[in-house]
């Protein structure tokens, strides 16, 4: 018997949600999210509705027409969703299908057409109460599992008392108020700065070269990226019985689409190992239960290597030793 597939479609952009404790200032994420973005939509779930998200149709002069949302607006860009857990439910389903297919179905008022959502989508939200690590993300954030498993990163940042992790914080915003005036200096200096000779990359200057790599390149999958992939995905489909909503085939497409980002951050048309192992140390730091790392070599609330090569090498190595016979 003869079965035809038709192909899957993958989206090329990624969902992130950001699950943070009360007055740990998930507003300033999302702010200087949408600084690093050309197009980007800032709105609150408290007062978006599902019209107001996607497509909404006005009466002018008589005739019909449709009037964008947010994620429309934002297309080829980013979408800041503040207060994501504020939103109706009927409001976040209507969601679903932007965030997955890329695409918004409208059929209101005799209008049937189809408009084009290819938007990140970069959620924040407050967990219910008191977040208990024995629980799971959908009992913790009361958000449905479908909707979950749509975003390819959740990471969970707690207020957790750690005197040189509050160091760090307490001297940068301090220095905030003493650098401002140099930050104005350094924006206005980027034009005249070379490539090759830049140190310290400054805000426009780390925006362009999102843009560019965005469109300049379309990775492709090696066969060894493909196996580290794939031996990941199945040994969380073993193991991710604490996060089903999480452990689907969706985690595989998310996987595929960090490695993909990874490489376009370090300027290459081709997805090596080290940018799958990249991708699951995304993953793994956006779960609450760890299959490989188990928090050891959870990047949350940790400094950059002054060696990140051999970081990497260190961490794929682990990676690998765990996966073992998943490898091909």
């Amino acid at each position: 018997m003869l079965i035809l597939l038709e192909q899957r479609f993958v989206a090329n952009h990624i969902c992130f949600l950001l699950v943070i404790q009360v007055r740990t200032g998930k507003s300033q994420f999302l702010k200087f999210a949408a600084k690093l973005s050309n197009r980007s939509v800032i709105t609150t779930g408290l007062g978006s509705t599902s019209a107001g998200l996607t497509v909404t149709a006005v009466k002018d002069g008589g005739e019909w027409m449709l009037e964008a949302g947010a994620l429309v607006l934002a297309d080829g860009g980013l979408c800041c969703i503040d207060e994501f857990d504020s939103m109706r439910e009927h409001d976040r389903t209507t969601i679903h299908e932007a965030m997955e297919q890329q695409t918004i179905s409208v059929a209101k008022a005799g209008l049937v057409t189809t408009l084009s959502t290819r938007t990140t989508v970069f959620g924040a939200t407050n967990p219910k109460g008191q977040y208990d690590s024995n629980e799971s993300l959908s009992v913790n954030t009361t958000l449905s599992g479908p909707l979950l498993s749509r975003f390819d990163i959740v990471l969970v940042l707690l207020d957790k008392k750690n005197p040189k992790l509050d160091g760090i914080i307490s001297s940068h915003i301090l220095a905030q108020s003493t650098k401002a005036e140099e930050n104005k200096a350094s924006d206005a200096a980027v034009k005249s700065t070379q490539p090759l000779g830049i140190k310290e990359w400054t805000l426009p200057c780390l925006r362009r070269y999102i843009h560019y790599v965005k469109q300049r390149f379309k990775p492709v999958l090696t066969k060894e990226a493909e196996s580290v992939i794939s031996g990941y995905y199945q040994l969380q489909r073993r193991d991710g019985t604490h996060n089903a909503a999480r452990t689907t085939v969706r985690m595989l497409e998310s996987l595929i689409r960090l490695a993909q980002a990874h490489a376009r951050l370090m300027f290459r048309n081709e997805v090596t190992r080290l940018d799958a192992i990249a991708a699951i140390l995304c993953i793994e730091s956006s779960m609450t239960t760890s299959a490989i790392i188990d928090g050891d070599g959870n990047a949350l609330n940790s400094n950059f290597q002054e060696n990140p090569d051999q970081e990497y090498i260190k961490e794929e190595q682990k990676i690998r030793d765990k996966l073992g016979d998943y490898l091909y």
